[in-house]
């Protein structure tokens, strides 16, 4: 017969044995319930996002509409999510609520605009004056001494300007307050004649596309300037340049703070480089293209003839130079943007929009004449800016 301290121990031990069995039942039931909580958790997620991803939307419900008094000659552009009105006689920046941000009298024969997120530059063609404005109005003023035919505006306030002299064509850099940061000559017996400049969003890289005539045939260069302390030992702070011969280069631009695009009569190159650009992509255009649209991470290039499925066919890559979708469509379009991963197609009484897969995500008539498309946070929700009004509306 045991004794009484035996009795005891055996006694706890089994206690222990149960304790620990129930313990490690009880810890793989919690761990059955995380798994099964888990697994529906994401294929509910998936549902949805299969859902959405196959869900075709055919019709739109107005959630808010505001009237507006606008004057004929008002032209209007996507300010940062706001809407920015401008003519001869001032421009005024205001949300979809049609509250105003702010309102800048001033007289231009021939006014100009280029925005880069928060900032918005408008100038006189051929005239000498352009204004930086932001969200909360005007930040900077500047006065040319020679002729305005084309700028760029950075994030940063920063602005390139490409001025019209007798002799020679020059590349100025300003500083939001107006001083000369620096100058670049381009004259067609050196550089050749500049056809489009780009500047970066922190408004540090310049590109600039020139065109000239050698040996009695045509030749574009693209150059790659920094005017940050990497470029301030470089010759005119010339960073890197590409020469195409036979090709004319009219578009040249940054999308995002470290990769240029440029798109020719025969050529589509890509460059990429944080401080000094350098050839990521080219391809030769066999076709002539019809007009060009982009976002921060792809680039769209349009064509006339899609076949027997559309007029108009897109070709869309990413900053790498992957192409990663082929549409046809056959919408006669006034503007095509982007929505994060959704291509917008659309005219002053149609729209249609198609995933990066290619598939038809809306398609419908507007019931007002709009002016331009603001896509909004959500995928589904849009602003349409008419003369006379703005309009958010929800498809469904």
């Amino acid at each position: 017969m045991p004794s009484l301290r035996e009795y005891f121990k055996n006694k706890n031990q089994k206690h222990q044995s149960e304790f620990r069995k129930k313990l490690i039942q009880h810890k793989r039931a919690i761990t059955t319930r995380t798994v099964l909580i888990v697994i529906l958790s994401i294929t509910a997620s998936l549902a949805v996002y299969i859902s959405y991803q196959n869900k075709v939307y055919v019709e739109y419900e107005v959630v808010r509409s505001v009237e507006r008094d606008d004057a004929e000659q008002a032209e209007f552009i996507d300010f940062s999510g706001n809407i920015l009105k401008y003519s001869r006689d001032g421009a005024t920046a205001f949300d979809s609520n049609d509250t105003i941000l702010w309102n800048e009298a001033y007289e231009m024969q021939n006014p100009l605009v280029d925005i880069c997120k928060n900032f918005a530059a408008i100038g006189d063609y051929r005239g000498n004056k352009i204004y930086i404005m932001n969200e909360s109005g005007l930040q900077g003023e500047i006065t040319t001494d020679l002729p305005i035919m084309k700028f760029e505006v950075s994030d940063q306030g920063r602005i390139a300007v490409l001025l019209e002299d007798r002799k020679e064509m020059l590349i100025r850099l300003y500083s939001i307050s107006g001083e000369i940061i620096s100058d670049v000559k381009a004259t067609m017996r050196n550089s050749g004649y500049p056809l489009d400049l780009c500047l970066s969003d922190d408004g540090i890289k310049l590109g600039v596309s020139y065109i000239l005539i050698e040996r009695g045939s045509i030749k574009s260069s693209v150059a790659f300037y920094n005017f940050g302390s990497v470029g301030q030992d470089n010759i005119d702070h010339f960073m890197s340049g590409y020469d195409y011969q036979g090709t004319i280069v009219p578009m040249l631009k940054y999308i995002n703070n470290s990769t240029a695009f440029a798109v020719g009569d025969n050529k589509f190159a890509i460059y990429k480089g944080s401080q000094k650009p350098v050839l990521e992509f080219e391809t030769d255009l066999e076709d002539e293209v019809h007009s060009v649209f982009y976002s921060e991470s792809y680039i769209g290039l349009v064509y006339r003839g899609g076949g027997e499925e559309g007029k108009y066919k897109i070709d869309i890559y990413d900053t790498s130079g992957n192409l990663v979708l082929v549409r046809p469509f056959d919408l006669e379009y006034t503007d095509i943007i982007f929505n994060k991963d959704l291509i917008i197609i659309y005219n002053d009484t149609e729209c249609c929009i198609y995933n990066m897969g290619g598939m038809e995500k809306f398609q419908g008539e507007f019931h007002v004449l709009v002016s331009m498309i603001i896509p909004t946070d959500k995928k589904t929700r849009y602003i349409l800016v008419s003369r006379g009004s703005t309009q958010v509306i929800q498809l469904k």
